[in-house]
C-alpha cells in the first residue's frame, strides 16, 4: 500500500514539474517588432510567451521579464508573425506531378517521406502554418502525427482529395474525389469531413465537365454546415468560374482569375463577400521572370534533405522551368511587360478591398519547399509594397483560413508563433530567409539543428 501511494506521489510530482516545464515564461528581448498588424515597427520590444500562448508584447521600458524566464536576446534582430503558407503541396516537390519522380516514390512510405521533407522545410523557412490543398490522406496522417508531436513540422491544415465534376472519359486521379449531381456532391463532403480535412477545396476546370450552380452550392453549404470552409480552384482565365465560385458562396478563390476578369464587377463581388483571393503572382515571378531564384532554388536545406535522386528529378524539372521561360522570351514574350501587367492588376484588387492573401503554390511546377521568401519577395515587385506582402502572409492570410483569433499577428493571447530574423525585411524580403530562430505554439526551434537527423 505504502509502495502505491508513494509511486501516485511521485506521478503526481512528476506531472506537476513536466506542467510547470511547459508553462515556463519565454522573454524575446531587444528586436525590433513588426506585429503583423501593418502598424509601424516596435523597436527594443519584449514578448513574453507562457506555454503555448503570447502573455505580453511591449518594449524593455514596459515589459518586465519575470525572474527565472528563459532569455532570448535578440538585440539588433527582427520578429514577425509566424508565416503561413495558404495553398501548397506537401506530396510534391516543385515538378509538374508526383509522376516525375522515379516511380518507387509513388510508393505510401516514400510519399510520407517527401511529406515529412517538406514539412520540415517549411517549418525551417519561418512558416509555422501551411494549408496543403490537394493530396490524399498521408497529408492527414503526418498533420496528427506532427500535432501529437511524433513529427516536428508545422501546424497543416489539409483539404485532402480535390472534388471534381465526374467525367466519364476519365480514370480515376488519387487526388480527385469525382460527384455527380447535388446529392452526390454532399455525400463527398460528409466523406471528406469524415476523414478529417480542415478544408474543402472545390477545382473548376475546362479540363472536366462544367457542375451546375446548384452542385458548387451544395458543396459550399455542407462544408459551412459542417464547420469547415470551402475555397475554389479556377482555371485562368476562366470569369464563368469565378462567378460560379461567387455565387455558390465559396470563402475563396485560388489563383488569379479574378485579377485577369473582363467583368469589372468581380473584385467587387469579392470583396463585398469578404472572400479571399490567393493570386499566387509571387510564384510566376519565380518561375517566369525572376530565372536566377528559379535556378538557385535548391539551397543547403534542400540538399541536405532531399535524397539524391529527388534532387536530381528536381535538377531535371527546374532546368525544363527555365528552358520554358527562354522559348516563350524568343517567341516574343516580354517579361518587364507581364511584370507591369501584374502590377496593374494586383493595384486594382487592392483598391477594390480584395483579400488578398500569400500562397506559393509550392509543390507545383518550379516552386520548392522552403524557397517561398522569394514568391513573397516576388509580390513586392508586382505592387505590394513589404510591409503589405508581409500581412498578406501573416494576418490577411489567418483571416482567409479562419484563424485570425489564433494566429496571424503576435498579440498577447495569440498562439505563440513568430520568427526572429538576422536583418530587416522591409529593407529588402529576401531577408526573411535569414532565420536565427523559428518558434511554433510556443516551442523555439533553430533551423540548423532541424536540417539534420530526418533521415
Amino acid at each position: 500500500m505504502r509502495s502505491f501511494i508513494f509511486c501516485t506521489l511521485l506521478l503526481c510530482l512528476l506531472f506537476t514539474y513536466s506542467f510547470a516545464q511547459k508553462q515556463s515564461t519565454i522573454a524575446i528581448s531587444g528586436a525590433t517588432l513588426i506585429d503583423g498588424t501593418g502598424n509601424a515597427p516596435v523597436l527594443n520590444s519584449v514578448v513574453l510567451i507562457s506555454g503555448n500562448r503570447i502573455s505580453k508584447v511591449g518594449t524593455t521600458e514596459t515589459v518586465p521579464i519575470p525572474p527565472g524566464a528563459q532569455r532570448i536576446d535578440a538585440t539588433g534582430k527582427f520578429i514577425i508573425p509566424g508565416l503561413i503558407d495558404t495553398h501548397l503541396h506537401l506530396e510534391m516537390v516543385g515538378l509538374a506531378d508526383v509522376g516525375e519522380l522515379p516511380s518507387d516514390w509513388n510508393r505510401p512510405e516514400k510519399l510520407c517521406q517527401l511529406i515529412i521533407i517538406n514539412a520540415r522545410l517549411n517549418l525551417i523557412s519561418g512558416f509555422t502554418t501551411v494549408r496543403d490543398l490537394g493530396s490524399t490522406d498521408l497529408v492527414l496522417r503526418i498533420r496528427d502525427d506532427i500535432n501529437v508531436g511524433n513529427l516536428i513540422g508545422p501546424r497543416i491544415l489539409a483539404a485532402g482529395m480535390q472534388l471534381v465534376k465526374k467525367d466519364t472519359s476519365k480514370s480515376g486521379e488519387p487526388t480527385f474525389l469525382e460527384y455527380d449531381g447535388p446529392d452526390s456532391a454532399v455525400a463527398k463532403v460528409r466523406h471528406l469531413v469524415r476523414l478529417g480535412v480542415d478544408v474543402i477545396k472545390i477545382r473548376l476546370t475546362h479540363s472536366r465537365p462544367i457542375p451546375s450552380l446548384e452542385e458548387v452550392s451544395a458543396i459550399v453549404q455542407e462544408a459551412h454546415r459542417l464547420g469547415v470552409r470551402a475555397t475554389v480552384h479556377t482555371d485562368v482565365p476562366a470569369d464563368d468560374f469565378v462567378k460560379l465560385a461567387i455565387e455558390a458562396g465559396a470563402d475563396g478563390i485560388e489563383h488569379n482569375a479574378p485579377l485577369r476578369s473582363r467583368d469589372e464587377h468581380i473584385l467587387s463581388l469579392m470583396a463585398d463577400r469578404g472572400m479571399s483571393l490567393m493570386a499566387g503572382t509571387g510564384a510566376f515571378w519565380l518561375q517566369r521572370i525572376d530565372t536566377t531564384a528559379l535556378i538557385d532554388s535548391l539551397g543547403v536545406s534542400q540538399m541536405k534533405l532531399f535524397p539524391h535522386d529527388v534532387l536530381s528529378a528536381l535538377r531535371l524539372g527546374i532546368d525544363s522551368v527555365h528552358r520554358q521561360t527562354q522559348q516563350m522570351k524568343n517567341s516574343g514574350w516580354d517579361a518587364k511587360q507581364r511584370q507591369a501587367s501584374m502590377i496593374q492588376e494586383v493595384q486594382r484588387a487592392r483598391v477594390t478591398g480584395v483579400l488578398l492573401v500569400f500562397g506559393s503554390d509550392c509543390g507545383g511546377y518550379g516552386m520548392v519547399h522552403g524557397e517561398q521568401y522569394k514568391a513573397i519577395y516576388g509580390e513586392s515587385q508586382i505592387g505590394y509594397p513589404p510591409m503589405q506582402a508581409i500581412v498578406m502572409a501573416t494576418r490577411d492570410a489567418a483571416v482567409a483560413l479562419g484563424k485570425s483569433k489564433e494566429l496571424g499577428t503576435i498579440a498577447a493571447g495569440k498562439l505563440a508563433d513568430l520568427v526572429i530574423l538576422n536583418a530587416d525585411p522591409l529593407i529588402d524580403l529576401r531577408n526573411l530567409h535569414q532565420i536565427y530562430r523559428v518558434v511554433k505554439n510556443g516551442t523555439v526551434y533553430n533551423p540548423v539543428e532541424l536540417i539534420s537527423g530526418i533521415r
